[in-house]
């Protein structure tokens, strides 16, 4: 009886180290996260579409391969803009850590990963004041599941590592991931190329599926209106944008004690959105936004830089289709929310301080305490004048404003 019961767990042993070992090849070879670069075949495991699903724990793993000298840090809006393969990013390798939906906090845990890493020297990181969003910065559980870093940056390598790669391997998830990825490599959602970058055609077709560039902008921007950057007077509110603005001071303060050059970049948004912060009530918090963020910069001014790109420019205050022409592309965003990438190569040309070729003409400034007031005095002014000439944009915002409840008092 004792005999039989031991061959019978001598077999249960095999089966189930086999059972794990065919679990674990099946998802090294489909390699939904990009992780372990197996023998690629066109229509099996080609493109690694465990990023659609996991982002967090993809790019995280890139990290650990990849050991960027650059890296560049954002939300949705950088992580589709600003290619790591743009020819003035000479420190190399580089890579796209943007991550959609991300705030400042989020992004610091992931600027102490590549830190711990090793090898960092230069940092480009893209800001939106919708990143200072207390709902932006909440906790979130998957970070730690996802990195070898704790949330001080201490690199925690041993249980870490095993508990990650074993879930990579081994997890159902992953599992799922692995066939998700292998049944649509033929109808991708969104694609991610092993640089981070993540490739704009899908995102421009799913503009067209919505209509066209201005139903989809009046989506993005009722979805702000609705519920973003709210009760911004509140003590909960002030209190967490202190938190944020915390998080992104430890990440200037780290750069300058590691040498590292960074480039603090505010994204351009179109017009639209710019003034769906004016509508929302949200100016005077936009302009001191941009005042903290000076005073951060001035801890490290031998390394630390802050570009502007967020003003009334040509390029920003591009017409949208209207008509018979609703699902036609724009040329430099997507939506009013999201610019294209041929607009962040002309942001990192006038980052790096390449030959401008003339296409957006006032497009970016540098903000220094010398510049700062009257860069916002014209910035100001030229959205009035844009409101004076675009009415029928302007009544859009307007009316989505009030719609939300969102007035110039803030009340």
């Amino acid at each position: 009886m004792a005999s039989g019961m031991r061959a019978y767990l001598r077999r249960l042993a095999v089966f189930v180290a086999l059972l794990s070992a065919a679990l674990a090849g099946f998802n090294a070879f489909i390699d939904p996260y990009g992780y372990f670069d197996p023998p690629t075949i066109a229509g099996v495991n080609e493109l690694p579409l465990g990023f659609n699903h996991r982002p967090l724990l993809a790019k995280s793993l890139a990290v650990s391969e990849q050991r960027p000298a650059t890296i560049i840090l954002g939300n949705s809006r950088a992580e589709a803009a600003y290619d790591p393969r743009h020819a003035a990013i000479t420190l190399r390798p580089a890579y796209n850590l943007a991550i959609g939906g991300a705030g400042i906090d989020m992004l610091r845990r992931y600027f102490l990963e590549a830190l711990a890493a090793g090898g960092l020297r230069e940092v480009i990181l893209a800001l939106d004041l919708t990143m200072f969003d207390p709902d932006a910065n909440a906790p979130n559980a998957d970070l730690d599941a996802a990195l070898l870093t704790d949330s001080s940056g201490k690199l925690e390598v041993g249980a870490r590592k095993w508990r990650r790669l074993a879930f990579i391997l081994l997890s159902g998830t992953t599992s799922s991931d692995s066939w998700w990825s292998y049944t649509h490599q033929q109808k991708p959602v969104a694609i991610y190329d092993r640089s981070g970058l993540r490739r704009e055609a899908y995102d421009i077709a799913q503009v067209a599926r919505e209509g066209g560039p201005r139903q989809a902008s009046l989506r993005v921007e009722a979805s702000f209106l609705a519920g973003t950057l709210r009760d911004v007077e509140s003590g909960k509110f002030r209190a967490s944008y202190a938190a944020t603005l915390a998080a992104l001071q430890e990440i200037i303060d780290l750069s300058a004690k590691h040498g590292i050059q960074l480039k603090l970049i505010i994204n351009p948004i179109h017009t639209r959105q710019t003034y769906a912060l004016e509508a929302a009530g949200l100016w005077p918090l936009y302009e001191n936004w941009k005042r903290d963020l000076v005073s951060a910069v001035q801890r490290a001014p031998q390394l630390v830089v802050l570009w502007d790109f967020s003003g009334v420019s040509a390029c920003a205050g591009e017409s949208m289709p209207t008509g018979a022409n609703a699902a036609s592309a724009m040329r430099w965003y997507r939506e009013s929310s999201h610019f294209r990438r041929v607009l962040g190569t002309r942001v990192l040309d006038r980052v790096f301080d390449r030959p401008d070729d003339g296409a957006c003409p006032g497009l970016g400034q540098r903000l220094e305490p010398a510049t700062l007031a009257a860069a916002l005095a014209e910035q100001s002014a030229t959205l009035r004048h844009w409101v004076e000439t675009h009415a029928a944009d302007a009544a859009e915002i307007e009316g989505l404003a009030k719609q939300f409840g969102r007035t110039r008092s803030g009340k």
